[in-house]
């Protein structure tokens, strides 16, 4: 009987140590992935593009909306795009206390300023508990709006 506790003990503990190395290598970012990030989180959230490119810009906008938001697009007109009704915090149960997962919505809004045309990005989550998640998408949105590129692709929560 001892010999079984000793070889079940044994097979418990490689089985959680295996688990926690997967666990940890799911959250690692390659050297490229991190050098993404940080362009992105160095990116301001309001910034002004020229007028020649603000369409082009417009549309990366939507194409970023459309694809990583977690929440249905509420209003989309020609100075902005909304995903989501302002969150009031005060939800009981909190979603993570539900079991629900936290959403995230967009506002990304243009207007017109000297010398082009100038687009600020929000990204709110619908719990507090997701405001740090929400900032990193959002400098990540606004680096994809800005440049066209995808700052880790994996790293935008949603």
């Amino acid at each position: 009987m001892r010999h079984f506790r000793i070889r079940a003990a044994t097979a418990l503990f490689l089985a959680a140590g295996a688990l926690s190395c997967a666990a940890n290598s799911v959250f690692q970012l390659s050297e490229d992935e991190q050098a993404s990030l940080n362009l992105a989180m160095g990116t301001p959230l309001t910034f002004t593009v020229t007028r020649d490119r603000s369409l082009e810009t417009w549309d990366r906008a939507h194409a970023f909306v459309d694809r990583y938001n977690s929440m249905k697009l509420r209003s989309v007109s020609d100075s902005v795009l909304l995903t989501y009704e302002p969150p009031t915090y005060e939800q009981v149960p909190a979603p993570a206390a539900a079991g629900s997962s936290i959403r995230f919505g967009y506002t990304v809004a243009r207007s017109s300023v000297v010398g082009g045309i100038q687009i600020a990005v929000t990204c709110t989550p619908s719990s507090k508990l997701g405001e740090k998640d929400a900032d990193q998408n959002a400098h990540i949105a606004a680096y994809y709006i800005m440049t066209g590129r995808i700052a880790c692709d994996r790293c935008i929560i949603r």
